[in-house]
């Protein structure tokens, strides 16, 4: 009876193991400039990042206020999650801009699939017009927007975290 149970027991544990699999995204390789616009693969606004983001995002709402009393007040959303942090930038205008942040989760992917652990090979995979180079910090600038990637690769050439600055 005893070995019936322990049976039973080790059976019900091994079907509730998860199982890891890698994640396979489709490569379509894009210019520099067209990453650069949209990093995301969506609008830089507020409901498309809280649509695109992973499940357990918290929203932290800043409130700007204008030295004119008439005037609306501007906004900072920061979406964080886990260690990463995405600011977005709303004006009174209800404009809404990507004004920077700091991703160091696998879970806030950009367009191509590029993630954290991701390994150099395929992060230069990603670009028609970018050769592969031998640093660890690779940075991407936009000379029109004043956009700028920075992606921090490891020794062992995997993909550690990336920050960016938004449009000026």
């Amino acid at each position: 009876m005893k070995v019936l149970r322990v049976t039973v027991v080790f059976i019900l544990l091994s079907s509730c193991s998860i199982l890891n699999q890698p994640v396979e995204v489709e490569v379509n390789p894009i210019p520099v400039e067209e990453f650069m616009l949209k990093p995301f693969g969506h609008n830089e606004n507020i409901d498309d990042f809280k649509a695109g983001l992973p499940k357990g995002t918290r929203i932290q709402k800043l409130i700007k206020r204008s030295p004119r009393p008439h005037h609306k007040p501007d906004t900072v959303y920061n979406f964080l999650f886990k260690k990463s942090k995405i600011s977005v930038y709303k004006t009174q205008f209800s404009q809404e801009f990507l004004l920077g942040g700091n991703v160091r989760n696998h879970q806030i992917v950009l367009v191509n699939g590029i993630r954290k652990g991701m390994a150099k090979t395929q992060f230069f995979n990603c670009f028609t017009d970018f050769d592969p180079l031998p640093n660890d910090t690779i940075i991407l600038k936009e000379p029109k927007f004043g956009r700028t990637f920075n992606f921090y690769f490891n020794k062992k050439g995997m993909l550690e975290r990336f920050s960016f600055t938004g449009k000026t």
